[in-house]
């Protein structure tokens, strides 16, 4: 799930920054600028993400439940995951489009070889990477202007960005600003090949028009035939160069990433320095496989090792809290997690002290093994915890805080 929010950060991320491309950019006659800038936004928009900024907004609490202990005398009823079947379902979409990508990208190589054979020769003029096909059936003239725009096509690697384009959308398919951003960067490809190609070429804009019919060859390529698009070239190439003052613009785009970056940026809260002092969970009824249950004595102190893990500071007025309180967080770990059947077979029991920090807006972050019991046991362990749901978090002076939890399991192979 981790995994999706990724992405839909990365999205949110893209839209906001192509929202800015449409509104200021996109009739700028700057067509290397917008290409750098169609370009570098994807990359900025999977890196911000995943990159943490340290940020003493808060103080930072901290409380240990009681121990969850799991055993494998019986068998877990299977529930159904909502979780699972949304990660499921993404990777199938993202999968059916990674391989029509592949089939496009074959059909592309296809047509090509084909074409060197001396075959298909019906098809329209265009170009991928270093290849470059205008037929010669077309008249001298225009054939030779063709030539000029797809050799800047070809030149400049516009296929590159076409792909990585493509490789994104498979990932960020639901993103309709990604969709977008594609068009308009095989837009911004054809007014620059246009612009070049104009300077050496007479007439140019009547080889434009004389060769609206045809064929294309694929979406992958960079294709001279444009129908919808061939006001706009037109257009573009008649058009002055913007001035200087246009590129005033482009620094506009310097704190928006920045006000991103701290919007994406993860919070590290510094711990009090006021006493504190020793937190117990009073006895709690736990799930056994989501079936057995059995009280749970005091939890002990996590061991001296990691003494600030089992503290907790006097002055915190609520504590976070999983949603619907000690007895569903007992229900969620016996439902979710299961004994690793090799440690099951090898007779590997022990206890897992994790911790993680509970932020002010509920999130779950930040795992750390306090205290480890086998590489199996807090595998697992650590893989149900990262999966949680939001908790409700803690409160100091009725604002939400940052809270460290430390939760222990202990496995027991009955």
């Amino acid at each position: 799930m981790d995994t999706l929010i990724y992405f839909a950060k990365s999205g949110l991320i893209y839209a906001m920054l192509y929202s800015f491309y449409y509104l200021f950019f996109r009739n700028n006659t700057n067509f290397q600028i917008n290409r750098a800038y169609l370009f570098l936004i994807l990359p900025l928009s999977f890196i911000l993400p995943v990159l943490n900024s340290t940020v003493q907004v808060a103080q930072q609490y901290q409380v240990v439940l009681p121990t969850i202990e799991i055993s494998t005398i019986v068998t877990p009823a299977a529930n159904f995951n909502w979780g699972d079947l949304i990660i499921y379902g993404y990777i199938a979409i993202s999968s059916i489009l990674l391989l029509l990508l592949f089939k496009n990208l074959a059909q592309t190589i296809r047509t090509i070889i084909s074409i060197k054979k001396g075959n298909n020769k019906a098809i329209q003029p265009f170009s991928f990477f270093s290849f470059i096909h205008v037929p010669n059936t077309i008249e001298a003239n225009d054939r030779s202007a063709i030539m000029l725009h797809e050799k800047v096509h070809s030149k400049q690697l516009h296929s590159v960005d076409i792909i990585i384009y493509e490789i994104s959308k498979t990932l960020l398919w639901w993103n309709p600003f990604l969709w977008l951003g594609l068009n308009a960067v095989k837009s911004n490809h054809e007014f620059i090949a246009d612009k070049l190609a104009s300077i050496k070429a007479d007439k140019y804009s009547s080889v434009l028009v004389a060769q609206l019919l045809g064929v294309n060859c694929s979406a992958l390529a960079n294709n001279f035939k444009s129908k919808h698009l061939l006001k706009k070239r037109i257009m573009m190439m008649k058009t002055k160069q913007s001035n200087k003052l246009s590129l005033v613009k482009y620094a506009l785009v310097i704190p928006i990433i920045g006000l991103t970056f701290l919007a994406s940026a993860q919070e590290y809260r510094v711990a009090p320095s006021a006493k504190e002092e020793t937190y117990r969970t009073p006895p709690a009824p736990v799930v056994q496989n989501d079936t057995r249950v059995a009280p749970v004595p005091p939890v002990p102190p996590v061991p001296p090792a990691h003494p600030s893990t089992t503290r907790i500071n006097t002055k915190v007025d609520v504590m976070p809290e999983f949603k619907g309180g000690t007895e569903a967080l007992m229900k969620y770990m016996g439902s979710h997690i299961k004994y690793p059947k090799e440690a099951k077979k090898n007779n590997i029991e022990g206890k897992v002290y994790i911790a993680f920090l509970v932020d002010s807006k509920g999130n779950v972050k930040d795992l750390k093994i306090v205290k480890s019991a086998h590489k199996l046991l807090d595998t697992e362990a650590l893989r149900v915890i990262k999966a949680m749901p939001k908790w409700t978090p803690g409160k100091k002076d009725g604002k939400n805080v940052i809270a460290k939890v430390t939760l222990p399991i202990a496995f027991k192979n009955k």
